[in-house]
């Protein structure tokens, strides 16, 4: 990033409170810290920045872009329909409307069935069928916290990202995240994703 006049900033990615421990991110600032890899401008923590999510996802409430869904774990669990990283994709049960008696637990955004496409710049050329391939997926989870997805798009927009240089395990995200950047009229920043370090199993290192 300097050398092409640029500037690397840290964000410390601890949206999903319940799972992030202080100690880890004691641990990563001085990691970096030791291996001379020091970082422009203040850390950023999600944790501190649930208002701008808030005023995001109601941006999106508001035009219409969002659903309630009232579907439990346990109901998803029992789709036999797959998405593109494994995960159960929605096949959107409350998409048109909660059923009757049940009250929402989690917001999801609307996707389109037709590709989102865009030119990696390690990976090359990406289409993914979002409705196809992930199902509307969720941006306020059911136990109140954002979603990974809302967060990094509303931030890297904040802090006027330009260049995301990545793992290769977040590629499948990105079509998610530049769907969610048309939604909310944000820029579309430049992405390479990296390909990760792996044990003989094909599990990634860290």
């Amino acid at each position: 990033a300097r050398h092409r006049g640029g500037e690397w900033w840290l964000r410390i990615e601890d949206v999903d409170e319940p799972r992030c421990r202080p100690e880890a991110e004691v641990q990563q600032l001085a990691a970096l810290e030791a291996f001379g890899l020091t970082w422009d401008g203040p850390v950023w923590r999600q944790s501190e920045r649930k208002a701008v999510y808030r005023e995001a996802l109601e941006q999106l409430k508001a035009a219409g872009r969002i659903f309630p869904c009232a579907c439990t774990r346990r109901e998803l669990a029992d789709s036999s329909l797959l998405a593109v990283d494994g995960a159960q994709r929605y096949p959107g049960t409350c998409r048109h409307g909660l059923p009757t008696g049940r009250t929402p637990r989690a917001w999801r955004l609307i996707v389109p069935d037709q590709d989102i496409g865009f030119t990696d710049a390690v990976q090359g050329p990406i289409q993914q069928n979002l409705a196809r391939d992930v199902g509307d997926f969720v941006l306020l989870r059911a136990d109140g916290y954002f979603a990974y997805q809302l967060a990094v798009v509303v931030d890297d927009a904040a802090q006027g990202i330009t260049h995301i240089v990545r793992g290769a395990d977040l590629l499948d995200s990105t079509p998610r995240q530049i769907w969610l950047q048309r939604c909310l009229g944000l820029p579309t920043p430049a992405y390479a994703h990296l390909p990760v370090a792996v044990n003989a199993a094909g599990e990634k290192l860290s």
